[in-house]
């Protein structure tokens, strides 16, 4: 069966191997819903303009929409949503339906100083400087030149004031703050709808590699946060190695609890991270994690943990 769904969907054997150790039985419909074509959301600069106001807008333009949390799902449209004026007067971001419900989770207050870690090219940055109304202030991080210049043009496009972007990693600055968004480097397993090359360009390799970035960039991190301060660590990826068991590793080297999140994506809660992956039991707080999976969310995977440095 795993050279079957290997052949049947472009994947490495090792990699149906993992997902069949993961998933069990619901292993080919995630293989499905991964070749599905990705729905287009696009989340609502409200910094700008209402929802209502947007999608009445783009309804006059035979744009079919329907709304949703944060923004709309474009059911159809004449043209390139980003060609009409709305996108280039900054009214919204083009952005997966799962990833919109990331940023919401961190609960930035409006006089703060954020740090984003990992900000390029700026979805979940821009979200953030929506939810503090343009006040406070955030620091922006990254090291790729070329998703920098994306994270200036949509700070530039939505009108954002209180980002400043920092060409430089996270991991070689101090500042101490009570609120910090590791959307962390990761192998992107769970974004295979917007780009099928990560069925095969990835393996237990670059796994490795990205989990003990993960914990290099979280260990950081928390030495940045404020204690009683809140981190919120997110990744895009399906793998445990990069999720779950960072924050089980992060439970036992560094001061921090796991807090219970809840949220819903199109309706659909978002699930309990693994607990015992590939058998391994890990620490119960894991279970306060959540999920969000491509079969059952009909959205991106992602993965979001958050947590708070303990006082003592």
């Amino acid at each position: 069966m795993i050279r079957t769904l290997a052949k049947t969907y472009g994947y490495k054997q090792e990699t149906i191997r993992r997902y069949m150790d993961l998933f069990g039985d619901d292993t080919p419909f995630l293989l499905q819903a991964n070749d599905a074509d990705p729905p287009l959301h696009i989340r609502t600069n409200t910094l700008k303009i209402s929802p209502g106001e947007l999608g009445n807008r783009l309804r006059k333009r035979g744009i079919d929409l329907e709304e949703l949390a944060y923004g709309f799902q474009v059911i159809s449209t004449p043209f390139s949503i980003t060609s009409t004026p709305e996108y280039l007067l900054g009214y919204f971001y083009v952005q997966g339906l799962a990833e919109m419900h990331i940023a919401p989770l961190l609960r930035p207050g409006s006089h703060e100083v954020v740090i984003d870690m990992c900000a390029a090219p700026g979805g979940k940055t821009t979200h953030i400087a929506q939810l503090m109304n343009n006040d406070g202030v955030i620091l922006a991080f990254d090291v790729n030149k070329n998703k920098i210049k994306a994270l200036k043009s949509h700070i530039h496009r939505l009108g954002i004031t209180n980002t400043i972007i920092f060409a430089m990693s996270a991991l070689d600055y101090t500042y101490h703050c009570s609120r910090i968004l590791l959307d962390a480097p990761c192998t992107g397993s769970g974004i295979i709808r917007k780009d099928p090359t990560r069925k095969y360009s990835r393996d237990s390799t670059d796994i490795t590699f990205c989990s003990q970035l993960q914990k290099d960039l979280l260990s950081r991190g928390v030495a940045n946060l404020q204690p009683g301060g809140t981190l919120l660590y997110s990744t895009c990826s399906l793998e445990p190695e990069e999720n779950e068991m960072v924050i089980h590793w992060a439970l036992t080297h560094l001061p921090i609890e796991v807090e219970p999140i809840e949220f819903s994506v199109g309706g659909i809660a978002a699930v309990k991270g693994f607990s015992t992956p590939f058998g391994e039991p890990l620490h119960p707080h894991i279970t306060f994690t959540r999920r969000t999976l491509p079969h059952i969310h009909d959205s991106n995977g992602m993965f979001a943990a958050k947590l708070r440095k303990k006082s003592v």
